[in-house]
């Protein structure tokens, strides 16, 4: 149906009738009609009248196939997600995706960023994230970011076949279409409102398609690579402490995992080589609102905007590497510097690597911190769940091993300690029951 000159972009009623059905298929969506934009408060212009009933037709088009929606902030993003799920009848509730806007995944510091709008223009910004390797001033590097955002996007939608759709703006569809099909989205090739890319998962392969130009990626999008590692932590920075707060400190542990799956880390642990470094990250962090979390037996935790971040109590060692060599995981010695002025350095353990490679979950041997190997074992198999690796039962036995080589008042001290520093389940008190009673 046409609305005017206006209409639902033929390029997406292709793609929809190509697409799988069996499998999560995610569209990185651009907004529905809008008036022109205003010189300022273009945050709060919201979809026109035709651009309501364009997306309620569109929707009817995703009937029976749309699962999950998800939409930057901002209104006319919210509005075109809304109006899809009542055209698809699904009553599906919208979920406020920062990724998607406000600031966007190609954001780190929306201060510094806006001077590149200023400064080039909004094609000209475009332009650079379709096509130069590195980043403007307070963006990320554009490569990485469009990366990480289908690998988000992808994350959200495992294990739901059908249509996820993700409600953004021009530029994000743009530069990311643009990245990861490695075509230049120029004026000719501008996406329509409702216009979209298309990403979906094959055994280990990644498609990708927008407009009549489709490609193939391997598997996984992100990895525990130098440039992955650091823009991962330049946008958890970004977005928690700041760029700015003059601290020397390290983002490292489990945390990168989302490079592999996509979805939010669990929590950020901060480590300050310094009692001054870790007030200046609590007042940071106090500064911009966050709130006390319940006391951790080594870390004062923090909330804010829906992250969860530690600060250790112990301020030694004070290299990263040092602090890598005190984890029990491979997959957890990965970490990344933050030296001030947006400046940073990655160290990332050869298991970590090897442990994505091989698909399971290792141990850094010997343990350092033993006397906690029930809280380890639950961590890996954890992880394992999460990330759908395996533990192979060696590495396991290598934690039953040190806790039977125990004293039995050491083995009580063992289970005490794995009560007060574990989440619980993943059937480690369980074995224990069984291996022990």
């Amino acid at each position: 149906m046409t609305h005017d000159h206006w209409q639902i972009p033929p390029s997406v009623l292709r793609n929809l009738e190509r697409i799988p059905k069996d499998r999560p298929v995610a569209l990185l969506l651009r907004h529905s009609v809008r008036d022109h934009l205003p010189p300022s408060d273009a945050d709060t212009l919201p979809i026109t009248a035709i651009g309501r009933e364009l997306a309620l037709d569109l929707g009817a088009c995703l009937q029976g196939r749309l699962q999950s929606l998800h939409a930057s902030p901002l209104v006319r993003c919210m509005q075109t997600a809304e109006a899809l799920s009542e055209g698809a009848r699904a009553g599906i509730t919208v979920i406020p995706d920062r990724h998607l806007g406000d600031p966007g995944v190609f954001v780190v510091d929306g201060r510094r960023a806006w001077s590149n709008w200023e400064k080039l223009g909004h094609e000209g910004v475009v332009r650079h994230l379709v096509s130069e390797p590195s980043a403007l001033p307070g963006m990320a590097r554009p490569d990485e970011a469009a990366r990480f955002l289908v690998q988000h996007m992808l994350g959200a939608a495992t294990g739901r076949p059908g249509i996820h759709v993700f409600v953004t703006h021009d530029s994000l569809v743009s530069a990311t279409a643009g990245r990861i099909l490695r075509q230049p989205v120029d004026l000719d090739c501008w996406p329509w409102y409702l216009e979209g890319a298309f990403f979906w998962a094959e055994e280990q392969v990644i498609h990708a398609a927008y407009r009549d130009h489709e490609i193939q990626c391997s598997t996984p999008l992100c990895n525990f690579n130098e440039g992955d590692v650091i823009e991962f932590a330049r946008r958890e920075i970004g977005s928690t402490v700041g760029l700015d707060t003059g601290a020397r400190f390290f983002l490292a542990g489990g945390a990168f995992k989302s490079l592999l799956t996509g979805r939010p880390p669990r929590d950020l642990d901060l480590w300050a080589p310094s009692e001054r470094d870790r007030q200046i990250l609590i007042d940071a962090l106090l500064a911009r609102g966050a709130r006390y979390e319940d006391p951790r037996p080594f870390a004062d935790a923090f909330e804010l905007s829906g992250r969860l971040i530690e600060i250790p109590h112990k301020v030694e060692p004070t290299t990263l590497p040092e602090r890598l060599s005190l984890f029990d995981i491979g997959l957890s010695a990965v970490g990344v510097e933050h030296l001030g002025r947006d400046q940073w350095s990655a160290v990332v353990h050869p298991l970590a690597t090897e442990s994505v490679s091989l698909r399971e979950v290792r141990l850094l041997k010997p343990l350092v911190n033993w006397k906690y190997a029930l809280t380890t074992l639950e961590r890996a198999r954890r992880y394992a769940c999460e990330l759908s690796f395996s533990v192979p039962a060696e590495e396991e036995e290598v934690i039953w091993g040190l806790f039977e080589a125990q004293s039995s008042e050491m083995q009580t001290g063992m289970v005490d300690r794995y009560h007060r520093t574990a989440i619980g389940g993943y059937g480690v008190i369980e074995e224990l029951a069984s291996r022990y009673s």
